[in-house]
Order: structure tokens, then sequence, then C-alpha cells
């Protein structure tokens, strides 16, 4: 029995070590990794308690400061359609994006009616015309990329409207980022951790009042 439990702590230890190393090569652009890490389902732990509430409070968010019902919303790094179950009801349509097939394949086998999963990243989709979606969501991603502006620029060219978020662990270097930016910022707090929201309009749908676009970065 002691033997048992030995091994299967061993095992645990090496998956984990196994799951920062990819982390670490995918952070730097390893394209590769991100598949490898979804060899395992759910390799970030999202499927939690935690995660859930952020999803419903980000499509909160959006119901009430964006619009409650868009033609088309891109998601970037959509994963596994975790959250894409919530921001489904908020579409006609949705396209999820993901560089992990695996991923992909997990999130189609959520039969999302209105939505579609492809494998690709933002880089994907950089030829289409702008506006090209009603909204555009990059959701825990944008500190994987290594150029913030760059980053910036493509979701401004996809999207009449635009969301990001990212935890606590990177507020410094994204609110140092945001702070230059014509963006309207709100801080999500749960039980574990906190997520900043940060959303931003390009351009206004009929019939529908102005965002007040300012810098206002919550602590």
């Amino acid at each position: 029995m002691g033997e048992g439990i030995s091994i299967m702590k061993l095992l645990y230890l090496l998956k984990k070590r196994w799951l920062r190393w990819n982390v670490r090569k995918a952070s730097a652009g390893d394209a590769a990794a991100m598949n490898r890490l979804y060899l395992f389902e759910d390799p970030w732990g999202l499927n939690t308690t935690g995660e859930h509430f952020r999803f419903q409070e980000t499509a909160r968010i959006i119901r009430e400061n964006i619009g409650d019902h868009f033609e088309s919303i891109l998601e970037i790094g959509c994963g596994e359609g975790l959250q894409t179950q919530y921001l489904a009801p908020l579409a006609r349509y949705i396209v999820g994006l993901d560089p992990s097939s695996n991923a992909i394949k997990r999130a189609r086998a959520r039969g999302i009616a209105n939505a579609s999963f492809k494998v690709g990243e933002l880089t994907s989709y950089a030829g289409l015309a702008r506006g090209s979606f009603d909204l555009v969501m990059a959701c825990e991603v944008l500190y994987y990329m290594p150029d913030f502006e760059e980053a910036f620029e493509k979701l401004n060219k996809l999207g009449s409207a635009c969301v990001v978020t990212y935890h606590r662990g990177v507020f410094e270097s994204l609110d140092n980022f945001f702070s230059s930016k014509k963006v309207i910022s709100e801080t999500i707090r749960g039980a574990d951790c906190d997520w900043r929201v940060v959303y931003w309009r390009l351009r206004e749908p009929e019939g529908r009042p102005s965002l007040d676009s300012h810098v206002r970065i919550l602590s």
C-alpha cells in the first residue's frame, strides 16, 4: 500500500514538472509545447468553481457594458471550450481559436450549437478585413504573446469591440501596458484569485450609447 502511494506521488510530481516545463516553452512561443500540454485534459485547471466564477463574471461585464447580443464573437485561446459555453449565448455565432489540436477536439466535443472551433491563433486571422467580428475575446492569453503592442493592434483590427482578461500575477506588467490606452478596466475578485477585465470599443453600433473610454485601472 505504502509503495503504491509512493509511486502515485512520484508520477504526480513528474507530471507537474513536465507541465511546468511545457508552460515555459509555450510562453517562449513554442506552439508544439501548447499542444503537448493538452495531452492531458484541462492542463490549466480551468474546470473549477473559481474559474467558472470568472467566466460568469466576464460574461456579465460584457452584457452590462458592451452589449447583450452580437452577430459574431472571436475567442482567441479558447482551449477546450469551457469559457465558450458562457460566451455562446451572447452571439449568433462564435469562432474559437486555439493553437492546440487536442484542445480543439475537446472543444468540438462539447457540441455548442452556434460555435465553430479551429486550430489557430491571433496571427491566423491577421489578413481579415477590419472589424470582421463584433467582439474579440483574448482571455488569459495576452501575457503569452512576446509583443503586447503588436497583439493590441491585431485585436483592434479584428474587432469592433475587444475584451482582454489577465490574472493578478501579471497585473503589474499588463496594467502598465494598458495605462497608456483608452480602455476601461474592472476587477473580478474571486476567493483564491483576482482578474482584470479590460475592454474597449473601436466602432459604435447604431442605437447604442458610446462607451466612456478612458484609462481606469482599478486596484
